[in-house]
């Protein structure tokens, strides 16, 4: 949800991206991307960007398939992910801004220990849509 179909990049530039991004050092990286896998099935993914090594990142997550939605999947794989990234990437905050209708990031969210900072319209990224965002805070010390 929050995704304009018409800004998706084509495959080619974004397998470009992508390996260009798989090759760098940590310290480097702006992206980096998680896949969750189920019982040998990938079922969604959870990446970084705005990824500042030592700093902070954004965070975005998303199952793939509507059936591996409510069942408390996102909660679990991003209880893995996030030490990870806080511990592999050094960082002392982490983002996320979902999209502000969509309510099922936002719970998690807050299940989560995220706290909500504000909501606001923006355009969070290259393939969002201009929308409604609330902003969900994660503290290295808060965690």
């Amino acid at each position: 949800m929050g995704a304009d179909p018409d800004k998706l990049p084509n495959k080619t530039a974004w397998a470009q991206t992508l390996e260009k991004e798989i090759g760098l050092p940590l310290k480097e990286k702006k992206l980096f991307y998680l896949v969750w896998v189920q019982n040998g099935i990938p079922v969604g993914h959870s990446n970084l960007t705005f990824l500042e090594y030592g700093k902070e990142a954004h965070m975005h997550l998303h199952l793939w398939n509507p059936n591996a939605r409510k069942k408390g999947l996102g909660l679990e794989f991003l209880n893995q992910c996030i030490p990870y990234y806080f511990e592999c990437f050094k960082l002392k905050i982490l983002i996320c801004e979902p999209y502000g209708l969509n309510p099922a990031p936002n719970a998690i969210l807050s299940q989560l220990g995220f706290t909500k900072t504000r909501t606001y319209r923006t355009t969070p990224g290259a393939i969002k849509f201009e929308q409604e965002v609330n902003r969900w805070e994660m503290n290295k010390e808060n965690r």
